[in-house]
């Protein structure tokens, strides 16, 4: 990493990432594992704004920031989006064929394709890890590459994860694997998102 900024640009880019990922669990969890996302965002905004204060501190230092590298990224970053929601569409494309072939009594009852919907948590998650990798390759921060290792290891740690936990719940209640592995994903992914870019902030001070 050759400039201050570019780390501190990473690590609040992946703190924005974090936050986004909790703001989505917090859509998946219940009333009581609500409050770990809900901490969750609380943090990664805390970071988020550490870091685009230092950004602002050492940027005057000089960044590997241009206009040729910005438009290099956004492009990296379409291209990229477009393949991810191609992905998810794909696997969604089956159940909402379903959905608009059933009568509208007999619609929520549909399950043709459902499953494949369970695999869109950790679909996005994947891209997020490989695009905390596009981040370090622009910014030039090596050490980020670990940390899409770690969110790419996260986002498929969660289905086994999810599945001892029933497990483990199974007296408690009949809750699939996947009702579990979603906010599992969205907690992990999230918190590793964001130890990620405190670690990059801690390296930097």
């Amino acid at each position: 990493m050759e400039h201050t900024s570019d780390g501190a640009l990473a690590a609040t880019a992946v703190s924005v990432l974090a936050a986004l990922w909790f703001v989505w669990t917090v859509r998946h969890s219940g009333p009581w594992s609500r409050l770990l996302p809900v901490a969750g965002v609380v943090l990664a905004v805390v970071v988020a704004a550490l870091g685009a204060l230092a950004v602002a501190r050492a940027w005057p230092d000089g960044s590997v920031v241009t206009g040729r590298v910005v438009s290099i990224y956004v492009a990296a970053l379409l291209v990229h989006g477009g393949l991810t929601r191609l992905c998810t569409g794909f696997l969604a494309e089956r159940y909402r064929r379903a959905v608009a072939a059933a009568k509208d009594a007999d619609k929520a009852g549909v399950t043709t394709g459902k499953s494949r919907l369970h695999v869109i948590p950790t679909v996005v998650a994947v891209s997020t890890a490989i695009q905390v990798g596009v981040v370090a390759n622009t910014l030039a921060v090596p050490s980020l590459y670990l940390g899409a290792a770690a969110g790419l290891a996260a986002a498929l740690l969660a289905w086994p994860l999810g599945w001892i936990l029933r497990l483990v719940t199974r007296p408690r209640g009949h809750r699939p694997t996947a009702a579990l592995a979603h906010p599992l994903t969205g907690l992990l992914t999230g918190a590793t998102l964001v130890a990620t870019a405190a670690w990059l902030l801690l390296a930097l001070a």
